[in-house]
């Protein structure tokens, strides 16, 4: 099964901080995720042809742990699990009862879901950019550093009293993918085993570490 690395986010993301003033809304947003050490939710994704229709929506509920372990759970349309310990990716596709394994580094790199559930620094990977304001968002952009080896051209946090409400990715294969964020939590105790992944009895299971 091939990973759908363009409809992650996981990223996971998210998330309850004061914006401040739009001069200083990327040195708010650095901070706000040094300072956080769990995240969880609800989510909805869109995919989008750019500027064109609607192709993909699903939604589901996500916990981070930072860094580097994440469940990123689809619940609609379609039941798929993405687990990370942080070292190995479990990918769980209920319909088709099977499970692939792949290590993180090597699945995952630089795309946006470590950027939610990482723990470096944002500008060590991205340039970030005061992004104006639209539809009563308060927008920070982050470009990648290392644009031969990113899925994404940029990604679009949207801020809205106080919370980061949106986020916005564009990929290299001329898709939008807009994630909407609620009921999120941060900074609350996150089981250890919610990050561990056991197959269920019978499902198939695919090694690629």
């Amino acid at each position: 099964m091939e990973f759908p690395m363009p409809r992650l986010l996981i990223a996971l993301c998210l998330f309850v901080f004061s914006a401040g003033a739009h001069a200083d809304a990327v040195a708010t947003l650095e901070h706000f995720f040094q300072s956080t050490t769990t995240l969880s939710g609800r989510f909805t994704q869109k995919v989008y042809e750019t500027n064109g229709p609607e192709i993909s929506h699903s939604s589901g509920t996500f916990e981070l742990a930072r860094p580097g372990r994440f469940r990123w759970s689809y619940v609609t349309p379609h039941r798929q699990v993405l687990v990370s310990n942080g070292h190995k990716l479990w990918i769980y596709d209920k319909g088709l009862a099977q499970v692939t394994v792949r290590a993180v580094g090597k699945t995952l790199g630089r795309a946006p879901i470590m950027l939610l559930g990482g723990g470096a620094p944002l500008s060590d990977a991205y340039t970030l950019s005061d992004d104006g304001t639209r539809n009563a968002l308060a927008w920070v952009k982050l470009v990648p550093k290392d644009t031969r080896n990113s899925q994404f051209q940029s990604i679009l946090l949207g801020l809205h009293a106080g919370k980061v409400v949106r986020m916005v990715m564009f990929d290299q294969f001329g898709h939008r993918t807009v994630i909407d964020f609620s009921a999120v939590k941060r900074n609350q105790t996150l089981p250890a085993s919610d990050f561990r992944f056991v197959p269920p009895k019978g499902v198939d299971v695919v090694n690629m570490l």
